[in-house]
């Protein structure tokens, strides 16, 4: 059986791009190596490349965060009318799958561990199913990913999952929309899958200094710190260089820093959020701590560990002067450059959609789309100014933060204090980040729902791919979330949770 394995991307840039940055989507070599032997496999990462249009699949297999889901939809589409019946998972599937069903043969609500070969099965029989459930997490069941389909289609093929999911329950947050949880694998499971990895990237003749390097795609790899240090502690006979995404809690720690420095750590990702403290206690997020910031990242970069950090500017809290104060406060961290600035965004089926939606005035933008909220684009009315004077400053503080002046200041600052520590993978990494980054937005971009540029991505569709103009227009129209007042359209409120699990942590400041 011929099966595809697609994960979905939409240049939020509005560029019509792929991103072949450090970090690729990785549900393809897990869902492979969930297959069985007998499915002759082929990965696509829409990040990195398009699908081939000329190919035809049995089965193929689409995963997609809320804002690719129009894409995904047509990509399903051509390959439907073209023999192959299609699969959505991911969190627009577990959250929405009424809205999902009709545009896919198959809906997966949850994990892929216990449905994709059950899937796989169905298919070859012909019994697909419209709808799987998964029966929850097994840690041991997770197999070793079948990277071997992607090895030469990213900058840092050794990519491990190492725990699922995140214990806390920051409002904004996607993970938030499917439920608070947070799994854990066996240590010695995750050190199996590294070594298999080298020794696969081995055999496709990968250049050595990529199997030393490892990026953990976890959300969060240190929420449970007592398992963080086993797994630190097991990475270190292996003498490999390692990045993960964090929280602020772990860089405010300095004994932790030292023993994730000797045991191979030279970068995290921290979502550092905002400046603001209104906002901080809006998103709902108390692991993060402002006071503390510019120690955390010293601390860190003496320690000869890389901070790259993200923020967000919120509509309802921040307002222009507060976003034109950026670049200092970035500058008194530290930081000086984040990763992005993005917009506060309630994604469907958060509590802060919920919140949103249920406000007695519109909140929401006019006519904002549902690839609109991919935190790149602004869907929520400014509420401390009038929306020309809120995007004005943004772009006005974006250029400057930006700029190549200080992004060269910004690697002034971490260089010797990285190299002093003679953290050479650490520097190297902040190089290329600083290369990467910056503010350029195309021509037609107004960063306002509704109004913004069009993405340009398109699916090489035939006149004969539709059975009427209401048929195409149902497949390629934009999905509304909110109507023309800026009200969230009456079936996003519909949304359901995968995992009702009460989170540790707020069971812990309960207490």
């Amino acid at each position: 059986m011929r099966v595809a394995i697609i994960a979905v991307f939409t240049d939020y840039h509005r560029r019509g791009a792929h991103h072949r940055g450090g970090l690729q989507p990785q549900i393809g070599p897990l869902v492979a190596a969930l297959l069985p032997d007998w499915c002759d496999v082929e990965i696509v990462n829409d990040t990195w490349e398009d699908p081939d249009w000329s190919r035809s699949y049995d089965l193929v297999f689409l995963s997609c965060v809320h804002a690719d889901f129009d894409r995904a939809r047509q990509i399903s589409h051509y390959f439907r009318r073209r023999g192959a019946r299609t699969v959505l998972g991911g969190g627009m599937a577990s959250n929405y799958p009424h809205l999902c069903r009709p545009y896919f043969d198959a809906v997966v609500v949850g994990d892929p561990e216990d449905t994709v070969p059950r899937i796989a099965a169905d298919a070859r029989a012909g019994r697909l199913q419209p709808l799987y459930r998964s029966g929850g997490y097994e840690a041991d069941s997770v197999p070793v990913p079948a990277i071997e389909g992607v090895a030469h289609k990213q900058i840092f093929p050794l990519s491990v999952e190492a725990t699922r999911g995140c214990p806390y329950a920051c409002d904004f947050c996607a993970l938030t929309a499917l439920g608070t949880r947070h799994e854990v694998r066996p240590v010695k499971n995750v050190v199996r899958d590294i070594l298999a990895g080298q020794a696969t990237l081995r055999q496709l003749g990968v250049a050595s200094w990529k199997r030393r390097l490892i990026v953990f795609y976890d959300n969060n790899l240190a929420g449970n710190l007592k398992w963080f240090r086993e797994l630190c502690l097991a990475l270190k006979p292996l003498d490999v260089r390692w990045g993960a995404c964090l929280t602020f809690n772990v860089i405010a720690n300095r004994d932790l820093l030292k023993l994730m420095y000797d045991c191979g750590c030279r970068s995290v990702f921290v979502g550092l959020e905002t400046f603001n403290p209104v906002t901080l206690k809006d998103i709902d997020k108390p692991q993060n701590n402002i006071g503390k910031m510019a120690q955390a990242i010293a601390q860190a970069r003496d320690e000869g560990i890389l901070v790259i950090g993200g923020l967000i500017v919120s509509p309802l809290h921040d307002d222009a002067a507060y976003i034109r104060a950026l670049p200092e406060h970035l500058d008194r961290c530290g930081l000086h450059v984040p990763s992005f600035v993005s917009f506060e965004t309630p994604i469907p089926g958060t509590p802060f959609f919920t919140r949103m939606a249920a406000s007695e005035q519109p909140m929401f933008l006019p006519h904002a789309n549902l690839y609109d909220f991919s935190a790149y684009t602004l869907v929520l009315q400014p509420q401390k100014n009038p929306l020309h004077e809120f995007l004005g400053a943004y772009r006005e503080t974006m250029r400057r933060i930006y700029s190549p002046v200080n992004r060269l200041a910004k690697l002034a600052d971490d260089l010797p204090r990285l190299l002093r520590r003679g953290s050479w993978t650490a520097a190297a990494l902040d190089v290329g980040d600083m290369h990467a980054t910056r503010f350029d937005p195309v021509p037609g971009r107004t960063f306002m729902a509704g109004t913004d540029a069009l993405p340009p991505e398109v699916i090489p569709f035939a006149d004969d791919d539709f059975d009427s103009e209401s048929h195409r227009l149902d497949i390629c129209s934009p999905t509304l979330v909110s109507d023309g007042e800026g009200r969230a359209l009456p079936h996003w409120r519909s949304s359901q949770q995968v995992f009702n699990l009460e989170s540790p942590t707020r069971r812990k400041m309960a207490a």
